[in-house]
């Protein structure tokens, strides 16, 4: 696949997808008998995640935090957050767990479809929290499910860069903006 920075859907149905290999770097989510490939991760995307992980793994030693791993959302939605927080390791593709956290750095290629489309299906699946990483606009958003809505309890810019945020009896994440985000 040539390198592009745009997202490209390709029909498809779940079988072929599961076989589906979009080339080094690309990664395919699922979603309705489409498959929505996106483009390499660039470094400093890479470095923001890595980031959390190593805070998630620090500071929420009862949690698993792993990169790339797929959560089915609702019917035929398969999505691979950026970071996946789970209680347990499992043996998968998908994660059957539903998720405490998932985390969205997003990119220029997939903004819309990560505060748009996901925010709805990561809701209605009924994961915790969701982590949204902006790097252009300089901020992490923390979205908590609150019965079928998203309430925000937690947000860092550069006018107010540290926080720290509860993860239920699991721990408490302090967070530093300038931190994660790197130079």
């Amino acid at each position: 696949m040539p390198e592009s920075t745009d997202l490209r859907r390709i029909p498809m149905s779940f079988d072929e997808y599961i076989e589906y290999d979009p080339g080094e770097g690309y990664r395919a989510e699922w979603v309705d008998g489409v498959a929505i490939v996106t483009p390499p991760a660039r470094i400093m995307h890479q470095y923001a995640g890595t980031a959390l992980v190593v805070l998630f793994r620090q500071h929420l030693p009862g949690l698993v935090p792993l990169m790339d791993i797929g959560v089915r959302t609702a019917g035929s939605k398969y999505r691979i957050p950026d970071i996946t927080v789970i209680e347990r390791l499992e043996d998968a593709v998908f994660t059957e767990q539903v998720p405490l956290i998932v985390v969205e750095v997003l990119s220029r290629s997939t903004r819309a479809e990560d505060t748009l489309r996901k925010s709805v299906e990561y809701l209605h699946a009924g994961i915790g929290q969701y982590w949204i990483v902006d790097r252009d606009n300089r901020s992490l958003t923390v979205l908590a499910n609150a019965e079928h809505e998203w309430t925000s309890v937690l947000e860092l810019s550069d006018a107010h860069p540290t926080g720290s945020l509860a993860v239920g009896e699991y721990g408490t994440v302090p967070l530093d903006l300038p931190a994660i985000l790197g130079p």
